[in-house]
């Protein structure tokens, strides 16, 4: 529609300066002593048009022949920034699929531009990483520290705490967490990188603080966030497995409906038996028991009786009621009254057991208990028969 609209303009302009030069007499004379010319007006006005049109042509050819050295060069940038792109974009295929020396290769080469070296950079390390080539891996990071935009940086950054990590450096890739996380507190990635190096560290309360973190971003599962919060408490438990006053105290810092995770108590029941705590440790177990039923523990509440084992056998007995065949309440409830001297019931219950399911631990118990009876004969055959099951 321009374009018309511009024929049509310039047709008649052409038009009315035709019928004004064949309608014009005049006549111009030039006097430059001692010439004198004479010229018709229609020929310097052609003359005139002539001469700018030519001046108009003759520059623009100048200023596009002083213009070439420029675009030559510009298209010389683009063209490389065209092939550290293709580059790039290659070295980026070849990571992916696995082709670690292809996908170093192709990330040097886009190294060249500022445009892309940052990321190209990052690339080659991790490829160099996945080679084993740690020291070119190191050189390929310092190339991507020369780069201005701060999102380049924290994935440099994120990319040495990831390597420093899978390598077992976990010291040095806490240091470089540290200072990322002042930067970004919310950042998945980084959160899962603490994890796993707070675990290996064994820096268990800082452990706890980030299981917390990533399950209020929604960064993991709450049965992963369980594991881990007992991971961190089982290590925080074991540290203090020699002092009974820092155990007792720490346990119950523990939240309540985490000290009923069946691998908790049994660790820290444990722990309470070996420094004499009897007690504490029978409360631990009845806790968990009574929100959920577990073979281990009820083998261990056998072993936790205090100087009168009578009211544990009550509460034992009670279980029997809903839990009659299971073989470890039983064992237990032999080991109880074995305590409180109740001999008969002692076999009894230990038969029982064994009848439901032969076990080293419970042979075992039964040979004691026969020595104790008087029996030497019946206590070898039991000793033999639990050494077949350990072996």
């Amino acid at each position: 529609m321009r374009f018309a609209l511009w024929s049509v303009l310039l047709v008649a302009v052409a038009v009315g300066l035709g019928m004004l030069l064949v309608s014009s007499t005049g006549y111009v004379v030039i006097v430059a002593a001692p010439y004198r010319i004479e010229l018709s007006l229609n020929l310097l006005v052609l003359l005139v048009l002539g001469g700018y049109l030519a001046f108009y042509f003759a520059t623009r050819m100048v200023s596009t022949l002083l213009q070439i050295p420029a675009r030559v060069a510009a298209y010389r940038e683009e063209r490389a920034r065209a092939r550290n792109r293709q580059s790039l974009n290659e070295a980026l295929l070849a990571f992916f699929q696995g082709r670690y020396a292809s996908a170093e290769k192709s990330a040097a080469n886009a190294l060249g531009a500022d445009e892309t070296k940052g990321v190209a950079a990052i690339i080659a390390a991790r490829s160099a990483h996945e080679l084993g080539r740690f020291t070119e891996r190191e050189q390929f990071l310092d190339h991507a520290k020369g780069s201005n935009a701060p999102e380049v940086d924290q994935a440099r950054l994120t990319t040495l705490a990831d390597l420093l990590v899978s390598q077992g450096r976990f010291e040095e890739a806490l240091a470089v967490l540290k200072d990322l996380s002042a930067r970004d507190a919310r950042n998945l990635r980084l959160l899962r990188l603490r994890l796993q190096a707070e675990q290996a560290t064994r820096r268990w309360d800082e452990m706890l603080e980030t299981v917390g973190a990533l399950l209020k971003l929604g960064g993991t599962t709450p049965a992963e966030a369980a594991g881990a919060r007992r991971t961190a408490h089982l290590g925080n438990l074991n540290r203090k497995a020699q002092d009974a006053a820092a155990l007792s105290a720490y346990w119950k810092q523990i939240p309540s409906d985490v000290r009923l995770d069946p691998t908790l108590a049994a660790t820290a029941a444990r722990f309470h038996l070996a420094l004499g705590g009897n007690e504490a440790a029978q409360e631990i177990i009845e806790r968990a028991l009574e929100n959920d039923w577990n073979a281990g523990l009820v083998a261990l509440y056998g072993e936790a009786a205090g100087a009168d084992a009578l009211p544990q056998i009550e509460r034992a007995e009670k279980w029997l009621r809903t839990h009659a065949r299971d073989p470890a309440l039983l064992l237990a409830l032999g080991k109880l009254c074995m305590r409180q001297a109740l001999w008969g019931k002692a076999q009894s219950y230990i038969e029982a057991s064994l009848a439901l399911e032969p076990t080293h631990d419970g042979h075992m118990t039964l040979a004691a208990l026969m020595e104790r009876l008087g029996k030497p004969q019946e206590a070898v055959r039991h000793f033999r028969r639990s050494a077949e099951l350990a072996g």
